[in-house]
């Protein structure tokens, strides 16, 4: 490509204020239900400065972890309301969030209906250390009590309580087998293949009364890992829609130079 065009696309995407969604910088959110016992819900996040801006995830079930959402620096309410409920009734629990330039938050429901909180879990997506990964557990399943998990005989992460999220912790990256080992229930194993420069969270769940777990990549090489977008309300534009926005007009305009140019060699 050449410079002159180089230089008019990243002006474009300058001005539209667009920026890929797995780009280290920026600020992302992702939301998550992790109550056993909680029925589906909807969830609503809100600019506290832009009231008309929000965004919206309909009848989200337990163990649903949205893709993350790259949202701007400021102070965000998250609310759960009953699935189908009036937007304007009083939800079932709400959260506030101050969202920091260049970090990454899941905002999860987590613990037993009767308890239930909704919670900011700060997403540590820096670089780990050459040849490793980082890793996490967030415990929802009540029958565990409180769980540890080993690699090769070595416990990696001990005493993870339910409804918590641990710290996360270094390990070596590649193929391998977890043990994960419930207090109050039988060990399973987790085969994992954790890439270098992985970050990642262990989803220990609950369903039918059988524990199963589930690895979601949170970074790669301090990148974000998005894995779809959220339903924007009335007032939001998602960045999805900006970026696909935002390619066609660099498309419609590297076209026109590219003709321009063909025009002023003939």
């Amino acid at each position: 490509m050449r410079p002159t065009l180089i230089l008019l696309v990243a002006a474009i995407l300058t001005a539209l204020g667009v920026t890929p969604a797995h780009a280290a910088s920026g600020t992302y959110l992702r939301l998550a239900h992790l109550s056993p016992d909680t029925p589906n819900v909807d969830v609503t996040v809100t600019n506290f400065a832009r009231p008309d801006w929000s965004v919206k995830l309909d009848g989200v079930g337990y163990g649903a972890v949205s893709g993350y959402q790259r949202v701007e620096p400021g102070t965000y309410t998250i609310a759960m309301r009953a699935a189908g409920a009036d937007p304007k009734s009083p939800p079932v629990i709400s959260a506030t969030l101050q969202a920091t330039e260049g970090r990454a938050y899941t905002v999860a429901g987590l613990g037993k209906f009767t308890s239930l909180a909704l919670k900011v879990l700060d997403d540590d997506i820096t670089l780990p250390p050459s040849g490793q990964a980082r890793m996490r557990v967030v415990n929802a399943a009540p029958k565990t009590g409180e769980l540890d998990i080993d690699r090769a005989g070595v416990p990696v992460i001990e005493r993870a309580v339910f409804g918590q999220a641990t710290n996360y912790t270094l390990v070596p990256a590649g193929a391998s087998v977890l043990k994960v080992v419930p207090r109050d229930a039988t060990p399973t194993d987790l085969p994992v293949n954790l890439d270098p420069g992985g970050v990642y969270t262990v989803l220990v769940l609950e369903k039918n009364g059988t524990l199963t777990t589930e690895v979601t990549a949170d970074a790669k090489g301090a990148e974000v890992v998005p894995t779809g977008g959220v339903e924007t309300g009335e007032g939001g534009t998602s960045p999805t829609v900006l970026l696909t926005l935002g390619l066609l007009v660099v498309a419609g305009a590297a076209g026109a130079l590219f003709t321009m140019m063909v025009r002023r060699r003939g």
